[in-house]
C-alpha cells in the first residue's frame, strides 16, 4: 500500500480563479452551463449522486463527502453527506483548488497548509482532510468535484486512493452521461408535434413516454388541405440507439407529407420510406413496425397501412370496437417486402386509438386485449382524457417499455 506522497497534495492561494487563463474559465463554464442544471435543479437532491456520496462516506469513514460543481463565483452541491449548504462562494472551497489543477487533490491536514488554514470549512467547522477527484466531461473540461473531509488529520492509502477514483468516475458517469441524456430527451420531446389537432369536428393529440431518458417510439401528425397524416412508429429496442433509428424513421415518413395529402397511395410511399431505412436498419440489426393513415376530414375516410404493428383501435358509436391490422411486415425484415394501403371510415362519434406495444404489457388481459383498449377508449370523452389515462397506467404498472399512444376522435353532432 501506499500513501499519497507529499508532491501530490496541489498547493493554491485563494486567489486560484483570478489565475485561471481566461479561455479555460470561459471553456469550463460553459462546459458547466452545458450540464443543463438549472437554478431551480439545484434546490432537489438526485438518488443516483446521493448513493455515490453516502458510499464514499460509509468506505472511508468520512465526516463528509460531496459532489461539487463551481458555477461562476458559487460553488453548489448536486449531492452532499455530513452538511448542508446549498451555495456557498468559490473561494471558499477546497474543491476551486482541485478545479485549477484539474487532478486528484489530497490535503492531511488542512489546519497545517498555508493554504487551506483559512477557509470556513478548517476554521468553523474543523475539518482537516480533504480529499477532491475532479470530474471531467469529454473534452477535459472540469464539470465538478467528487471529495471526502474529515474532522481528523490522516493519510489515504493507494487502495482507498484507487477506490475514491473508481467512485468519482462513476460520479463522473451520472453528472456527465445524465445531462447528456437530458438534453438529448429535451430535443427528442421537441421532435414531437407542438400541439393537438382541432379541425371542425376532429381532435387528435398524442402522447410519447419513454422508459428510459430517451426512446425508439416515435409519432407525428400533421393536417394539410383537409387530409390528416399520422405515423406511429416503435423501433426494435430502446434507448439512445433506438431513438436515433427513431428520429431517421420521423424524418423519412414526415417527408412523404406532401404525397399523402395529395392522395398518393399509402402502400407505395411506406416502400420508399422502407429503401430509405432499408441500409441502416442492416447495419444496426434493426426493425421498425409503423403505422401510419392519412383521414379526410370532409367525409371521414381512412387509408392507412400497417407494417407489422397490428396495434389500432377504433370505438364505434355503437360501443363495438374493431382492429385495424394487415398482414405486412415491420419495416426491415427483408429487402423485397411491399406494403398495401387499406381503407375505412371514421363516421360521427367514432374514436381511434393507435399505439405501440409498450402499452400492452400495463394491460390485464394481454391476449384479447383490443376488449380491454375498446373500454379505455370509451370511457373518456375528450383525447386529452384518454392520454391522461394512458400516463397513469403506465406511472401505476412501472412500465419496462416505451409507450405511445396517438387518440383521433370525430364529434358527433350530440358532442358539438
Amino acid at each position: 500500500m501506499r500513501d499519497a506522497p507529499p508532491g501530490g497534495v496541489e498547493r493554491r492561494r485563494r486567489s486560484d480563479r483570478a489565475d485561471l487563463p481566461a479561455g479555460v474559465e470561459r471553456r469550463r463554464q460553459r462546459a458547466v452551463d452545458s450540464l443543463g442544471l438549472s437554478a431551480p435543479v439545484r434546490q432537489q437532491r438526485d438518488d443516483r449522486f446521493d448513493r455515490i456520496t453516502r458510499l464514499a462516506a460509509r468506505v472511508f469513514d468520512a465526516s463528509w463527502s460531496s459532489i461539487t460543481v463551481l458555477d461562476g463565483d458559487q460553488a453548489w452541491f448536486p449531492s452532499a453527506q455530513g452538511f448542508d449548504i446549498p451555495l456557498m462562494p468559490r473561494q471558499d472551497t477546497f474543491c476551486s483548488r482541485t478545479t485549477h489543477n484539474a487532478r486528484l487533490t489530497v490535503v492531511p491536514d488542512a489546519s497545517l497548509d498555508p493554504d487551506f488554514a483559512g477557509l470556513p470549512a478548517v476554521v468553523n467547522d474543523g475539518i482537516r482532510f480533504y480529499a477532491g477527484v475532479p470530474l471531467t466531461d469529454q473534452l477535459g473540461n472540469v464539470v465538478g468535484v467528487f471529495c471526502v473531509y474529515d474532522h481528523a488529520p490522516r493519510t489515504m492509502p493507494g487502495t482507498d486512493l484507487e477506490t475514491l477514483e473508481d467512485l468519482a468516475a462513476w460520479a463522473q458517469s451520472e453528472l456527465v452521461g445524465s445531462s447528456e441524456m437530458l438534453r438529448a430527451g429535451t430535443v427528442q420531446k421537441a421532435m414531437l408535434p407542438a400541439a393537438p389537432i382541432h379541425r371542425d369536428d376532429w381532435h387528435v393529440d398524442g402522447i410519447c413516454l419513454p422508459a428510459l431518458a430517451v426512446g425508439g417510439d416515435l409519432f407525428d401528425f400533421a393536417v394539410t388541405n383537409g387530409v390528416v397524416h399520422i405515423g406511429l412508429g416503435d423501433v426494435m429496442g430502446k434507448g439512445t440507439g433506438a431513438a436515433l433509428v427513431g428520429a431517421g424513421v420521423r424524418a423519412a415518413v414526415r417527408s412523404t407529407h406532401p404525397e399523402v395529402v395529395g392522395g398518393a397511395d399509402l402502400g407505395s410511399t411506406t416502400y420508399r420510406v422502407a429503401r430509405t431505412l432499408q441500409e441502416d436498419l442492416n447495419r444496426g440489426e434493426s426493425f421498425v413496425t409503423l403505422f401510419q393513415c392519412a383521414i379526410d376530414v370532409a367525409d371521414g375516410t381512412l387509408r392507412y397501412v400497417d407494417a407489422g404493428a397490428g396495434l389500432c383501435v377504433v370505438v364505434r358509436t355503437d360501443g363495438s370496437v374493431e382492429r385495424l391490422q394487415s398482414s405486412d411486415r415491420p419495416i426491415g425484415i427483408l429487402p423485397e417486402d411491399t406494403w398495401t394501403e387499406h381503407r375505412d371510415h371514421l363516421a360521427p362519434g367514432d374514436r381511434m386509438l393507435i399505439f405501440s406495444d409498450g402499452l400492452l404489457d400495463l394491460l390485464a388481459d394481454q391476449v384479447e386485449w383490443w376488449h380491454e383498449v375498446g373500454r379505455l377508449v370509451a370511457a373518456h370523452e375528450e383525447p386529452s382524457g384518454l392520454l391522461l389515462a394512458v400516463r397513469e397506467l403506465a406511472t401505476e404498472q412501472v412500465s419496462l417499455d416505451d409507450v405511445t399512444a396517438v387518440a383521433v376522435y370525430r364529434r358527433s353532432e350530440g358532442d358539438r
